[in-house]
């Protein structure tokens, strides 16, 4: 399973570049208008364009691109002449602390405040939490981060505004950058977790073997946190492995906001600067990054769920 898995990623990273190695090419203007200005002659715009190779047809610059990627060359940024890998490797660590603390600080929160939901159906716990988790699904994140902002940074002051200190210079200054934007990541993802648990353990808890451990005399919280959680870990994997895709792409804003040096905001100044290296190289680590997530939530459903391996379960 592991190999055919891995297997579908070569075609599916060809595809997916080449898709956005023609879209990005479509969006008007381009690097040598960028570079130039509005003061830019055709016949510079011209010159510039031969200079980097963007006059020839696009199967041409495709090939030549995947020919340099597959030796570890993903070309040179056209904004400050730099290497492309390098830059993207320096800012993955930004984007990838953010996205594993909102998913940590959503699963703290969510997971055991779906069970105890579940516990408590009908009651008016359950009904306050289920219009709280709708608040939160309804209110955007980027909305969500400027309060945080406003009251927390602006406010009381206690948490810093902006910026990003990587994690080996200072642990608790880390933290205290990021617990603002994952918090504001987190809020989304928590609710919708929330209500993905609740569903799936009332379901688990209505099942034939809940009923009869009950006429058994089991203690119900051990049925509870101990069978019923058991049975329902492959479905919360799941949620969490698309609730890590979606926040991937909720950096590009928040990253904005707090002054991020993640992909996102790098993804969002070559867009601006028609970068395309650069915008090329993060957009397949992206795609890279999402393939990768599907494997790991295959694979860890696969381990943890005995049907699932024996193949009865789709």
């Amino acid at each position: 399973m592991i190999g055919v898995r891995f297997a579908q990623i070569i075609p599916t990273a060809i595809i997916a570049s080449f898709i956005t190695f023609a879209l990005i090419r479509i969006i008007p203007g381009g690097p040598a208008e960028a570079l130039l200005g509005p003061n830019g002659s055709d016949e510079a715009i011209a010159a510039l364009n031969e200079r980097l190779g963007l006059n020839q047809p696009l199967l041409v610059q495709y090939w030549n691109w995947v020919v340099s990627a597959l030796h570890g060359d993903l070309g040179t940024s056209l904004q400050n002449s730099a290497p492309v890998g390098p830059q993207i490797l320096a800012r993955l660590p930004a984007s990838a602390e953010l996205v594993v603390l909102a998913l940590l600080l959503s699963a703290v929160v969510a997971i055991p405040l779906g069970v105890w939901t579940a516990t408590r159906q009908g009651r008016r716990s359950d009904g306050l939490t289920r219009t709280v988790s709708g608040i939160g699904l309804a209110v955007p994140d980027f909305f969500l981060a400027i309060v945080l902002v406003d009251v927390f940074a602006l406010g009381l002051g206690v948490l810093p505004v902006l910026g990003w200190v990587p994690l080996e210079n200072s642990v608790i200054d880390n933290l205290s950058h990021l617990v603002l934007p994952a918090t504001a990541l987190a809020a989304g993802a928590a609710s919708i977790a929330v209500r993905q648990t609740r569903a799936a353990m009332i379901e688990t808890l209505s099942s034939d073997y809940v009923r009869t451990a009950r006429a058994m005399g089991i203690d119900e919280r051990k049925i509870v946190w101990r069978y019923a959680l058991r049975n329902i870990v492959p479905t919360i994997v799941t949620v969490y492995g698309l609730l890590a895709v979606a926040m991937l792409g909720a950096t590009v804003i928040l990253e904005q906001i707090f002054v991020l040096p993640g992909l996102g905001s790098a993804l969002v100044i070559a867009i601006d600067t028609r970068d395309y290296p650069m915008l090329q190289g993060i957009v397949l680590l992206f795609v890279v990054i999402v393939l990768l997530v599907n494997i790991l939530v295959d694979v860890v459903n696969n381990m943890i769920s005995p049907q699932l391996r024996k193949g009865t379960i789709s």
